[in-house]
């Protein structure tokens, strides 16, 4: 296993150095000038040409793209261009935790509420409740996150004002946006749930467990779901994902200042430092996921070796 690791944390290294590549070509390609955005109504082209040197943009690119390779590493981001008294790391550092606060919460009730509608649907096939759940499966499924976001809004924060609609720090701010990033995870993970589960019940060792006598509920939490898991481990990790993705939309519509923010303002400005560590701790973050599910296969199935 420890081998493994170590081959995963050596294939992250070229992962990492092709998106930084990327994000590097992509942002000076893009339409626009940094420099113009920092000065603003004071943009001369005499000011402009000092500017663009103090930051290194007047020289080639190969030549910035190596700089920014040797000041990674060294573990230095390299500080803003459009507020150069800013550390990107102390600006990461901030926004980071948020981000992972609100992922986490979403993924954590995610897993709860779709294990659990999962397993109750696969135990009640073609009953009422059943049919119920894979309503709403597909209904949450169907909506994106800024239309369910807007729903809730209009209901909880308009409608009927129990909760705020903007803000982060008290514990009433996390419950709308948790509850947007939470309920396409709901669904797709009560979808697998339901399917694994469900496959699982139809095996010859629940028939066996069954006829020695064991209770129902035995059987499905010592045998049933530990069989059923790793589909559903895989949903949950897609299930972090899609919460990191879905907070570009979640934060800028709940003012939450985290790192899908941070990148938003960072392309709109232009801020080439900061976006280029963004797609990184975004790229770090899919990497660590996806090593820990793998990982926790070794757990769930002994007969798993890597």
């Amino acid at each position: 296993m420890a081998r493994y690791i170590a081959y995963r944390v050596g294939m992250a290294v070229p992962l990492f150095l092709g998106a930084a590549l990327l994000i590097f070509v992509a942002g000076h390609l893009a339409p626009g000038d940094p420099v113009q955005t920092v000065l603003g109504d004071h943009y001369t082209p005499a000011a402009g040409a000092v500017l663009r040197h103090q930051l290194g943009l007047d020289r080639p690119l190969p030549v910035q793209f190596a700089r920014y390779l040797g000041d990674l590493a060294r573990l230095n981001l390299g500080t803003s261009y459009v507020n150069p008294g800013l550390r990107v790391a102390d600006l990461v550092g901030h926004a980071l935790p948020i981000s992972l606060r609100l992922a986490g919460l979403a993924v954590a009730l995610a897993t709860v509420t779709g294990v659990l509608l999962g397993v109750g649907a696969a135990t009640a096939r073609r009953a009422i409740l059943d049919s119920l759940i894979q309503v709403g499966v597909v209904v949450g499924l169907s909506l994106p996150s800024f239309v369910t976001a807007a729903v809730l809004v209009y209901l909880f924060a308009l409608r009927w004002p129990l909760l705020p609609v903007a803000g982060w720090g008290a514990p009433a701010n996390y419950v709308l946006p948790v509850a947007v990033l939470a309920i396409s995870p709901v669904a797709f993970i009560a979808r697998i749930a339901r399917a694994s589960v469900g496959q699982a019940l139809l095996e010859d060792y629940v028939r066996t467990a069954r006829s020695k006598g064991l209770r129902a509920r035995r059987v499905l939490f010592r045998h049933v779901l530990r069989n059923a898991a790793l589909p559903v481990v895989t949903t949950i990790g897609l299930a972090f994902g899609n919460a990191i993705v879905g907070a570009f939309v979640v934060e800028v519509l709940f003012n939450i200042p985290g790192i899908a923010r941070v990148a938003i303002n960072a392309i709109l400005q232009r801020d080439y430092t900061v976006l280029q560590a963004t797609v990184l701790v975004y790229t770090a973050l899919f990497s660590i996921v996806n090593l820990m599910v793998d990982v926790s296969y070794a757990y769930l199935n002994p007969r798993i070796r890597y």
